[in-house]
């Protein structure tokens, strides 16, 4: 490999040798179209100019990293078809024994004799042809008879079908009698078939593929997508998938997921880092802290500075700066931690990630798809908000808006740390009581600031919640009604205190019937807790 790529390797300033290839792909105004260009790149990142030019070299670079490209319209009629690369090349390297390939004709050419003969007309048909053969200029006279199966054995091969059945009590059928979503999942598995027949063939030692699929769980039912997942990881190399389903998404770890998106013309791509670097070097002190604290600080190999692989408190930030006590400025050690600290926010620990693995499952796909989150305790305020969005003409669906409850799927912290990896604009709103303290003290331990929270983390008025709010903007014969509805009669003749303390032991019951009113009355929806309406007319303003 090194010889062969020796014009497009260059060394390390850490002694490694280096191949890049950088892909662009940029609007020219001239001629109104997307251009795609590359270039092979130093130590440094700047082009090789010269030797990046050399289509040759371009060969010999994919062939130790072969690209494998699967687009989203797949036709199984088309990949299964002769014409067809994949499918056509599996074939052809298929291998057969001439003894079996001798037995076989021998019983081609015996079926073939009893079929002519099951039926007069057919030797008809075939003298009648055969005149065509007196016409004919040749050297003797000619003869024709019909063949109704395949004369040798790769006649035969080239004319092999997928013929599937979903189940033992169902028929056999051929692949285009099942429907999309198995014919592309079919195309999918043939496809990795094919790749797989070509490295076997290639034989390179260090080559390692490329694939790119297209919407894989295209035509899916959301359970198949989930599954496709485990395919996908199977398949060696790395794997470039661009998807539109949550429940592939939802399967795959944080740090592999790339967000793509246009914002100001421009393409942004943003995605968790596995680390955030430091500038504070390795020592001693340090290893032995990493490792006691489960690998939450790594070394980099290139700077040999520290590195966060997670997010830290202030407990571990000290337990850090007491490993620099010999230095000399203590206060540029103490300001490079807090940079550290805060930067790192946006990471997750290991346990985190498997809590959002169970946790967040049945939301974590879908907000990744999200232009903005807007975060609440729990499922009142997601039912609540989303009908004020629909009464106020402003569906939090239909912009982009993912509203999270995450009291039932995670802590108050993480939302936003995964927020602001991605780049997602996100705003929380809590009750006015205790827990908003608390929830506002998990993201100051992580390392957000007061002045990330400005604006940001918004709570009703204290010591209320919800059910106090509706209480106080006059809601409370419409509630007694709904909690008849949802519980018994009883609710509209209690007392007060009864009905309040029914009230909030069933309000998710409560405020989903609540919800229904008020999406189809404005007027309704601008009676509720003033601190949402603001929300869904700030988000409304800014999007127009």
């Amino acid at each position: 490999m090194v010889a062969d790529l020796d014009d497009l390797t260059v060394i390390t300033p850490q002694g490694r040798n280096l191949i890049c290839l950088r892909v662009t792909c940029e609007w020219n105004a001239e001629t109104d179209a997307f251009e795609p260009s590359w270039q092979f790149l130093d130590a440094a990142g700047q082009a090789l100019t010269q030797k990046s030019q050399r289509a040759t070299n371009l060969s010999n670079f994919f062939a130790y990293a072969p690209l494998f490209y699967l687009a989203a319209l797949r036709d199984a009629a088309d990949e299964f078809g002769s014409r067809s690369s994949m499918w056509a090349k599996l074939l052809k390297s298929i291998r057969i024994p001439s003894e079996i390939e001798g037995a076989v004709t021998a019983t081609l050419d015996e079926l073939d004799s009893q079929l002519l003969g099951a039926d007069p007309k057919l030797a008809e048909i075939a003298a009648t042809i055969g005149q065509a053969t007196k016409i004919a200029i040749g050297e003797g006279v000619g003869d024709a008879r019909l063949r109704m199966l395949p004369m040798n054995i790769w006649d035969l091969i080239s004319r092999a079908g997928i013929v599937l059945k979903n189940e033992d009590a169902r028929p056999w059928l051929p692949l285009d009698h099942h429907g999309q979503g198995l014919q592309s999942l079919s195309v999918i598995f043939l496809f990795q078939a094919a790749v797989f027949q070509q490295l076997a063939e290639e034989e390179l030692p260090g080559t390692e593929p490329i694939f790119i699929l297209e919407e894989p769980e295209a035509h899916l039912h959301p359970q198949a997508a989930r599954t496709l997942w485990e395919r996908v990881t199977e398949l060696p190399g790395q794997k470039l998938v661009t998807t539109h389903s949550p429940y592939f998404v939802q399967n795959v770890p944080l740090h592999n997921l790339r967000l793509v998106r246009l914002r100001n013309g421009q393409t942004e791509v943003s995605h968790m880092p596995r680390s955030v670097p430091s500038t504070l070097v390795w020592n001693a002190g340090v290893a032995a802290l990493a490792e006691h604290q489960g690998k939450m600080l790594v070394c980099d190999p290139t700077s040999n500075c520290v590195s966060a692989t997670s997010w830290f408190d202030m407990e571990l930030g000290d337990k850090l700066k007491g490993c620099y006590k010999a230095a000399a400025d203590q206060a540029a050690i103490e300001a490079a931690i807090g940079d550290l600290r805060y930067r790192s926010r946006g990471l997750v620990t290991r346990q985190e990630e498997h809590e959002l693995s169970f946790l967040g499952r049945r939301i974590r796909g879908e907000i990744f798809f999200a232009r903005r989150w807007l975060l609440v305790e729990g499922q009142s305020e997601y039912v609540l908000l989303h009908a004020i969005g629909k009464a106020l003409g402003y569906p939090l669906d239909r912009h982009g808006v993912a509203v999270i409850d995450f009291q039932n799927n995670g802590d108050a912290d993480i939302y936003p740390a995964l927020a602001t990896s991605f780049g997602i604009p996100w705003l929380m709103i809590t009750d006015g009581d205790p827990e908003s303290t608390k929830f506002r003290g998990q993201l100051l331990k992580r390392g957000f600031t007061d002045q990330d929270l400005e604006g940001r983390f918004l709570t009703l008025p204290s010591p209320s919640d919800l059910e106090d709010c509706l209480l106080a903007k006059g809601h409370e014969h419409r509630l007694r009604a709904l909690l008849a509805e949802a519980t018994s009669q009883q609710a509209l003749t209690c007392s007060y205190d009864q009905f309040v303390a029914q009230f909030k032991n069933n309000k998710v019951a409560c405020i989903s019937r609540l919800a229904l009113q008020v999406e189809t009355d404005a007027a309704l929806a601008s009676q509720m807790p003033a601190e949402f309406v603001a929300i869904i007319e700030e988000l409304k303003g800014a999007a127009q």
